[in-house]
């Protein structure tokens, strides 16, 4: 089945791949998983087989996020920026991409964007997690009219001792992604981003980080009377934003029950369920297709 347009694949570096993957994997399975990860030309293949016509690039997590120094983070953003695009340019039928930028400084990350989307062709912007924004970068989106889309990254030492330390299996994709991510995502609707930047676009995987599934305790629980002093809009629910802001998609969340309650969640918001299967990481994700 052609047609497919998928999100969020992620890339690496060539010279980052292999020592960055050993976060995710075993010491073996690091090897294959910087092999796959740096290799964009050798997954057409895999893409032909599970009938995916286009992948939407972006550089791995936790990218220029995880990187302190501010002028190494900017670094890493133009060069990652530039050699996605010119992987784009080789097979322009076949691979789009999301920017990278450095959240340091966000009149810098806005002028980096700025740069990614006119001069070299990306299609939106990928942040993983944290390292904050402010006007300039949300005023930015809006005249590019392009989406942000927000992933997950591993904890910092402060949180992994906190919350993980004992419980190390959890910290990242079984549950701490999630866990961290939603709390993000959240924070952005309800300090009322979206009412200052109505028309910034925001879209987050992992069949929406669970929030979709607390919907209904979100909105009753976000009480105006309880929070007065709330930022977001008197007049909005979460809810809402899903019908103007917020997007979400599989993501490695491979379950037709989940996905049927998302969008019973989203009700006539279907249209912001989107597909991303990870054929970098698995290849399961090509038998599951959203119809």
């Amino acid at each position: 089945m052609k047609g497919k347009i998928i999100l969020e694949e992620a890339f690496n570096l060539p010279r980052l791949a292999e020592e960055e993957a050993k976060h995710y994997a075993s010491v073996h399975g690091a090897v294959l998983l910087g092999k796959n990860l740096a290799d964009i030309e050798g997954r057409i293949a895999a893409m032909d087989e599970a009938g995916v016509e286009m992948q939407v690039l972006s550089l791995t997590s936790p990218g220029c996020q995880g990187v302190s120094d501010p002028v190494a983070a900017h670094e890493m953003a133009v060069e990652s920026n530039n050699y996605v695009a010119e992987k784009v340019r080789a097979n322009p039928t076949r691979f789009a991409a999301f920017a990278a930028v450095s959240m340091h400084d966000p009149k810098q990350a806005a002028e980096e964007l700025t740069r990614a989307v006119i001069e070299l062709g990306c299609v939106g912007v990928m942040l993983n997690d944290f390292q904050s924004s402010g006007p300039d970068g949300n005023a930015t989106v809006e005249e590019l009219d392009v989406l942000v889309y927000l992933h997950p990254r591993l904890p910092t030492k402060r949180i992994f001792n906190d919350l993980y330390k004992d419980r190390k299996w959890l910290q990242a994709s079984a549950w701490g992604f999630a866990n961290q991510l939603s709390i993000h995502i959240l924070g952005i609707a309800t300090s009322g981003v979206f009412d200052r930047f109505p028309k910034v676009q925001l879209a987050f995987g992992h069949m929406g980080e669970h929030i979709p599934f607390d919907l209904w305790r979100l909105d009753h629980k976000l009480d105006r009377e309880r929070f007065p002093d709330m930022p977001m809009a008197k007049d909005k629910t979460i809810r809402d934003y899903f019908a103007t802001n917020m997007h979400i998609t599989t993501s490695g969340h491979f379950s037709t029950l989940s996905l049927q309650g998302a969008i019973a969640e989203l009700s006539s918001l279907t249209d912001n369920v989107l597909d991303r299967l990870s054929l970098r990481r698995r290849t399961d994700g090509g038998e599951y297709v959203v119809r």
